[in-house]
Formats: C-alpha cells, sequence, structure tokens
C-alpha cells in the first residue's frame, strides 16, 4: 500500500501543484509577503529573575489588483502563544488591513484598519528603524502606539517634499482613559468598534532634503458615546516630530500634549484618576562608530543616548496627581546592524519619577523584518 501511494499517488499530487501554481502565477507575482519580528531579555536591576520573550511576530500580506488598487494588511502574535484565562497571556491582533487606492501622487484613498498617523514609532516601529530594545515609553504612555483603528480618508503630495494624511475613523472610549497610561486603555482596536466617538486625525510632513524631514499630526474625537452625564470627554492631541542625519551621526525628538475635556466627569463615572492634560517628550542621538574599527565594514554599530519626560497627570481636577506619573527615562544603548534589516539590541534605562521611585532596567534584544 505505501508503494502504491509512494510511485502513484505523490507524482500525481506533485503534478497538480505544478498545474495549480503555474494557473496562479500571476496572482503570485502581484502578492508579497513579508514580516517583523523581536526577541527581548527585561531584568530589572537587583534582580535575578530577568525575562525572556519574542515579543512580536509579524506577517505582512499584501496584494496589488492593479497599478492603482491595492491591498495591506498586517497580522500580529505577540508573547508567542494565547492562554485561555491568562490576563498576561498573548494576543494575537489584525494591526492593518486596508484598501489603498492610490490615483495620482496627489492624492489616495485608503479604507480599513488604519494607524493614526501620530509620531514616529505608531506608523514606523520594525525593530531596525529604531533604538532600543523596548520602543520609547512616550510611544507607549502618551502617544499609545501600536495604535489602530477602522476608518477611512485621504493621503497623498501637496508638493515636492510636502506630504498630507487625513482619515475619519472610530474613536476612543471614555471608560478605558486612565491615569497612569493616559489614552492607551481607549482604544477600540477596530474590534466591534462603536461608531458614536468619530474622530478626526492627520499629518503633514515636510521633507527639504533627504536626510531632514519635519512632521506634525493632530488627533481629535469625543469618547463619551452621547451620554450627557458625562460630556463629551474630547480628546485633543497635536504632536511634532524631528528627524535629522549627518554622515555618521542621526537624531530624532518626538512631543505630544493632549487635552481631555470632562476628565472630572469621566473620572466621576468611572474611577479612572485621567488627567485633563498629558504631555510627553524625548530627545535622541545616535552615532555610527564602525567606520572607525572597520572602515571597508557595510555593517553599523551606534551608541545611542535618549532622554524621555512624560506626565500622565500633567493636569487634574478634584484630586492630588499622582507623582508616580510625572516621569522622567534616560537610556544608553548601543545597535549594532549587520544588514540593514537586522539588528540586535543592548540598553540600560534609567526609570524615575517625581515620587522618587527610581528603577533600572537590563535590556538585550534581536530584531529582523524584511
Amino acid at each position: 500500500m505505501r508503494s502504491l501511494i509512494n510511485y502513484f499517488f505523490i507524482p500525481i499530487f506533485l503534478v497538480i501543484l505544478a498545474v495549480m501554481g503555474n494557473s496562479s502565477l500571476h496572482a503570485q507575482e502581484n502578492t508579497t509577503v513579508g514580516g517583523y519580528g523581536e526577541l527581548h531579555y527585561n531584568e530589572p536591576d537587583g534582580s535575578s529573575k530577568g525575562q525572556l520573550d519574542f515579543h512580536r511576530f509579524i506577517i505582512y500580506l499584501g496584494h496589488s489588483f492593479n497599478d492603482q488598487l491595492s491591498f495591506k494588511s498586517e497580522l500580529e502574535l505577540e508573547h508567542t502563544k494565547i492562554e485561555a484565562g491568562s490576563p498576561d497571556g498573548g494576543e494575537i491582533a489584525l494591526e492593518q488591513a486596508y484598501l489603498d487606492w492610490h490615483f495620482n501622487q496627489n492624492i489616495g484613498l485608503r479604507a480599513g484598519i488604519l494607524l493614526p498617523p501620530v509620531g514616529i514609532i505608531n506608523q514606523f516601529h520594525e525593530p531596525p528603524i529604531f533604538n532600543g530594545v523596548e520602543r520609547p515609553n512616550v510611544d507607549r504612555n502618551v502617544i499609545p502606539s501600536t495604535w489602530r483603528e477602522s476608518g477611512a480618508g485621504i493621503y497623498g503630495s501637496l508638493s515636492e517634499g510636502v506630504n498630507y494624511q487625513l482619515y475619519l475613523m472610530a474613536g476612543l472610549k471614555a471608560d478605558g482613559l486612565s491615569g497612569s497610561s493616559g489614552i492607551r486603555g481607549g482604544r477600540q482596536s477596530g474590534f466591534e468598534s462603536s461608531p458614536l466617538n468619530p474622530s478626526f486625525t492627520g499629518r503633514l510632513d515636510y521633507i527639504p532634503q533627504p536626510d531632514l524631514r519635519l512632521g506634525g499630526s493632530f488627533y481629535f474625537g469625543n469618547t463619551t458615546e452621547g451620554i450627557d452625564s458625562i460630556g463629551s470627554g474630547t480628546v485633543t492631541l497635536i504632536s511634532g516630530d524631528v528627524q535629522y542625519s549627518i554622515e555618521k551621526l542621526s537624531l530624532r525628538a518626538v512631543g505630544a500634549f493632549i487635552s481631555i475635556a470632562d476628565a472630572d466627569k469621566i473620572n466621576a463615572a468611572y474611577g479612572n484618576s485621567v488627567g485633563d492634560n498629558i504631555y510627553g517628550f524625548y530627545i535622541e542621538g545616535a552615532y555610527d562608530i564602525m567606520p572607525y574599527l572597520c572602515e571597508e565594514s557595510e555593517h553599523s554599530l551606534s551608541p545611542f543616548l535618549r532622554y524621555e519626560k512624560y506626565n500622565t497627570q500633567a493636569s487634574v481636577t478634584g484630586f492630588t496627581a499622582n507623582e508616580n506619573y510625572d516621569r522622567n527615562e534616560i537610556t544608553l544603548g548601543l545597535t549594532y546592524k549587520p544588514t540593514y534589516n537586522t539588528v540586535f539590541k543592548l540598553d540600560y534605562q534609567f526609570l524615575n519619577n517625581a515620587a522618587e521611585n527610581n528603577s533600572k532596567l537590563l535590556n538585550v534584544g534581536i530584531g529582523y523584518n524584511f
């Protein structure tokens, strides 16, 4: 019986696969697959109990239907597995999935699950393109990366070096806002999102030269789903960022300010202790020293320094702000890239706050994208 399978059915199966492959060749030529991933090791200072975690594994899938219309998607697995009943388990999430109708360089249309174009990291967060094992905490607790939502909008170029994005999306929900992490818990992430809090978000980029990019972005929308007793809960976010590189030196900076209307009513309804105002910024510099170590090498080795300052209860109404949420952090590290899309990372973080509950953290990581 086994010989019959080996000599008869297997060759037939291979022929069928070959025929199917030829018939779908055109589809394959117009379909792209990619992805990225990152493994982290985190060890608090003074602790022998560090943790290894394959934090993210992402698959990209895209398809071009013609020269103008395409589909793009990103599926993410966090923390390697999903455990039923475990609050600390992993997550499988559809991070992006949208149709992109690119009419011309001046205007295109996107609709589906999109990323609000706020800051740098929320749009571009593949491990080889940012320093540090972990993403900046400003891009977690102020700009809540990765931030995704169902929506639609337009994008394009206004003139040479001036690009724009403008989207209408489902908004944040008031019951998820908090004192510790700001608007992060209010994200609906495209999962049965309520349309009762429509929001607008947009971005303008100015690129006067290839090594300089200036960006400004905003987000505006209500959070209370029309519940009169807690007001509108309007969230207004304004952010600016700059990226500059000259020879071996790379610099970047991001700043964001958030205002939350009716925060006192939201806190009374949900006990959230969310602040009226939230702000954060960071500045970072990196310098590639590999040319001094091996002039002919195509690798890069970049020590970097990042300073972050953020406060998720910068102003409050009706209670005293928690000093633990007024934070400043320094990250010293090293980024080694044997190729442009693979990276090995090492850093040490000094995590301080106004309550002087300070800590330190050692991080080691690897990452890739393709």
